[in-house]
């Protein structure tokens, strides 16, 4: 009990006796911060708070080393802090849920094209959300949120953190992060240094390392790619399968053209009476085990009964270069396959092909072909569903410029089912020329007859373009007139529902830019 001066000083002793014998005989709180902190009137409700602050005072320096208390660094600022409307917003987005991680991307990228910082308030919030921030969040508060961890004596990373610089140490994750960034500064160094130590790799070590050699793959590691074709692991085999047909040049190229070559030729046979008209001849391939060693062997629903043949010539012709069809025309190859028996195969392995190379003659040649076959004006190939599905995806390998101005065309041509199809593609944020030329464009359409606002709803696309369109202002204040022109009639309850979340959509996005200027 004689060890107690410290307590008595601070009124630790005093506050407890009088909880004992009563508030009211409990001793005025001795001058310090604490008692700053008491508010109270009542005796009682004083007597609570002050052994509250005097309890959570002594447990906060329970069980610290002598050096705990000790500042630490000072933090370094790193630009101007984000006006307090964008900070407001940016708490909501954290403390949203995952429905505002889409605009949490946005903001950060915003912050970030501007230099400026969430304020010191935020970090917590933050910090607890650190594992769902964006890439873009670890140059605006990366540096912040490490120090702070550090500050709390955390042992934590930022967000993006950099990957370990030796590759041969680390978890298989990690080596493989370690390698790539190894690729990227020096590719030819980086496989030299892999070749020699593969072979005394474990099989997962030895598929995630192949996996990487896509950081910087060139002519140059074809002969390492090729002696992975070999290698007992399933999954080395695998790894450098996927890779090999990125090199057009290489012998794996050669051998797939040489077999797609066997498999497709186009002949002219001789008519009475009239020009001879090519003709596709298919030879389906044959399993065999050195198709299986470049990784063309049959799925498991084409063994129990479906085209075993049928899947591998479309696997072969999805890992052919396109440079092996070079003796025709991009054009009649496709409409010869649309029209063959074997359409089905042949057109996905060369769909495949075509967006592995991103070749251009290829890829307007399928547009062309696709846009007239669906106006009904090539022969033998029918207007279906699938056929649309196509073009879609043929205009989906172009440019984002380029893809825009197909669309434009046809919004030009006010073809709603095609343009509506076409939107389930394409580039993930549009261009503000483009965005203007379509919000016109659904004007248009909500303005028509009940059945065009009935096939305007009907795929539920509309909603999912507040994401894409430029978010200005003045296309947001068409959005929303959008909404308050739709005629009261039973075909635009769907339409109305779409309207109202693209227009509640792009109104925040439109509201996160302002606040940046505020």
């Amino acid at each position: 009990m004689m060890e107690t001066t410290d307590r008595v000083a601070d009124g630790w002793e005093p506050i407890l006796a009088a909880a004992l014998l009563g508030a009211e005989r409990a001793p005025p709180a001795p001058p310090g911060p604490l008692a700053d902190w008491v508010t109270e009137t009542d005796p009682g409700s004083a007597l609570l708070a002050r052994l509250a602050l005097h309890g959570i005072h002594h447990l906060a320096g329970l069980d610290l080393a002598p050096d705990a208390m000790e500042p630490v660094a000072a933090r370094d600022e790193a630009g101007p802090e984000c006006p307090p409307a964008a900070a407001a917003r940016l708490y909501a987005l954290l403390t949203g849920g995952s429905a505002a991680r889409e605009r949490l991307r946005e903001w950060f990228d915003l912050a970030a094209a501007a230099r400026m910082r969430p304020p010191a308030w935020l970090h917590q919030a933050l910090m607890l959300q650190a594992g769902h921030l964006p890439a873009t969040a670890a140059t605006v508060v990366g540096h912040d949120l490490a120090w702070l961890a550090a500050a709390c004596g955390e042992d934590r990373d930022g967000p993006a953190a950099e990957p370990p610089a030796d590759w041969t140490e680390g978890s298989v994750a990690e080596r493989r992060a370690a390698f790539a960034a190894f690729r990227a500064r020096d590719p030819e160094g980086a496989r030299t240094a892999l070749e020699a130590v593969f072979r005394k790799e474990k099989a997962d070590a030895r598929e995630a390392l192949v996996g990487a050699l896509w950081t910087g793959l060139s002519p140059a590691d074809e002969p390492f790619l090729e002696s992975c074709l070999d290698d007992r692991a399933g999954g080395v085999r695998e790894a450098a399968q996927r890779l090999l047909p990125r090199l057009p040049r290489s012998l794996y190229a050669s051998r797939m053209a040489v077999r797609a070559s066997a498999a497709l030729v186009i002949e002219r046979k001789a008519r009475l009476l009239r020009s001879a008209a090519p003709e596709l001849v298919v030879t389906l391939p044959e399993e065999s085990p050195t198709l299986a060693r470049d990784g063309v062997t049959p799925n498991a629903w084409e063994q129990r009964g479906g085209g075993i043949r049928a899947g591998l010539l479309r696997d072969i012709l999805a890992r052919t270069p396109l440079h092996a069809f070079a003796g025709h025309p991009p054009r009649l190859w496709i409409e010869l396959a649309m029209r063959s028996e074997w359409s089905e195969p042949i057109v996905r392995g060369l769909f495949e092909a075509m967006a592995r190379e991103r070749d251009p003659a290829w890829t307007r040649a399928a547009i062309d072909l696709l846009a007239e076959a669906y106006e009904g004006k090539v022969s033998g190939i029918r207007r279906t569903n699938e056929l649309l599905g196509r073009w879609v995806q043929a205009v989906d390998l172009l440019s984002a410029a380029e893809w825009e101005a197909t669309v434009a065309e046809l919004i030009r041509a006010r073809k709603i089912e095609v343009v509506l199809a076409m939107l389930e593609k394409g580039p993930d944020a549009f261009s503000e020329r483009f965005s203007a030329a379509l919000i016109d464009w659904l004007a248009f359409v909500v303005r028509g007859s009940e059945s065009l606002r009935r096939d305007l709803a009907k795929p539920w696309r509309i909603a999912g373009l507040g994401e894409r369109l430029w978010p200005g202002e003045d296309i947001a204040a068409t959005a929303a007139a959008l909404a308050a022109r739709l005629p009261e009639d039973e075909g635009s309850d769907r339409l109305r529902q779409q309207v109202a979340s693209l227009t509640e959509t792009l109104d925040m996005r439109v509201a996160i830019r302002r606040e940046f200027q505020s």
